[in-house]
């Protein structure tokens, strides 16, 4: 934390100009989660007797459901992880054309929609906003930058990864399950003004947040995590301790990172492996009886994100041939449980948390 501490001073020391206004796409957990955290430091930046806010405004941008119409009606009931409840009046909209005048817009969709969910927005940013993915998995960037393409022009794309983590637990409510940092980079390794500026803004908002010259290796780790947590969680039907408790799993998780590890070096990013491995436990044992998103979609009967996962590792390892069974039988099994378990009528809206945890316990 010391050395986030001197890293932060450093970008306050050397900020050109503030993000005023920040669209959030995406209202599921995660979306709905900074959403709420960053009003909240609009608000309070606006009460601040002779400040100058930095946030204009913050608004969360979704396709139309029940939880966006809850929040709508009711605000947020935003459940913090020591029990406490808050109720956040959020701005929302699924009007495309509500998103002009962004300087950032901050994509939380799943990776699979993110060609869909970006591509009503590319006539209403301009070449100077700012996109940013958060999402999970690989290719997130190059899919929103061909959905943005508009006549020879389009955003920046900015990469990001963040350890925060948050459930929905019936439509208008969430809840904090996981602190931490969110990392931010650029394709090439140049930390410029406006990168490290936008990371000394999120931060003085609440959303600790880092400008970092090496954001493919922060990627490429926490892919790896997933990678290791999410599919064996999803097919075991455990909670995420289950991972650090269960030998099997530990055993299997531990193989399942091994691999990306080997991939990543193969495309030029090197990572320690001992260090993922302890970290894919560490996560396991932080988010202890929380479920994984890929498990939370498997009971919705719903589209997981195991494309933008393990199946990334194995485009890539299949590219540079090197082998990787444990992630590609996990992709199959995935997608053989997707196949014959989705509803006929498409995707749905998602049992709340309770039916979910019932669900699991059989």
């Amino acid at each position: 934390m010391r050395q986030y501490s001197r890293l932060q001073s450093s970008l306050q020391g050397n900020r050109e100009r503030s993000i005023l206004k920040i669209t959030i796409v995406g209202a599921g957990a995660m979306g709905s989660l900074m959403t709420a955290r960053l009003s909240l430091a609009m608000r309070s930046q606006s009460r601040e007797p002779g400040s100058t806010p930095e946030l204009e405004r913050v608004l969360l941008y979704g396709r139309p459901s029940a939880h966006l119409d809850a929040v709508r009606a009711r605000g947020l009931q935003l459940t913090e992880r020591d029990g406490q409840t808050t109720t956040v009046k959020l701005e929302v909209s699924s009007t495309p054309s509500d998103v002009v005048g962004s300087d950032l817009v901050i994509v939380l969709v799943k990776a699979w929609a993110s060609a869909d969910a970006m591509a009503p927005l590319r006539t209403h940013l301009t070449r100077d906003t700012v996109v940013l993915t958060l999402q999970n998995g690989l290719g997130n960037a190059a899919a929103i930058r061909t959905a943005l393409m508009n006549n020879g022009v389009r955003p920046h794309v900015w990469l990001g990864v963040t350890t925060q983590a948050a459930i929905r637990t019936a439509p208008g409510k969430v809840r904090h399950t996981g602190d931490g940092l969110t990392a931010i980079g650029r394709r090439t390794p140049e930390v410029n003004d406006r990168l490290s500026n936008l990371a000394a803004a999120l931060s003085d908002a609440g959303w600790k947040t880092v400008a970092v010259e090496d954001i493919h290796r922060w990627v490429w780790r926490k892919l790896a995590i997933n990678a290791a947590i999410n599919p064996l969680t999803a097919l075991a039907r455990v909670p995420n301790r289950a991972i650090s408790s269960d030998p099997e799993l530990r055993k299997a998780a531990g193989t399942v990172a091994a691999e990306v590890v080997k991939v990543a070096a193969a495309t030029g990013v090197r990572l320690n492996g001992e260090q993922v491995v302890a970290a894919v436990d560490e996560v396991a044992r932080a988010t202890g009886d929380d479920q994984s998103s890929m498990l939370i979609d498997l009971v919705n009967g719903m589209r997981t994100e195991i494309d933008a996962i393990n199946g990334q590792v194995v485009r890539h390892a299949r590219r540079h041939n090197v082998p990787v069974p444990t992630n590609d039988l996990l992709s199959r099994l995935i997608h053989a449980y997707e196949h014959g378990h989705r509803p006929a009528d498409g995707s749905r809206e998602g049992a709340s948390y309770a039916d979910i945890e019932a669900a699991i316990r059989g």
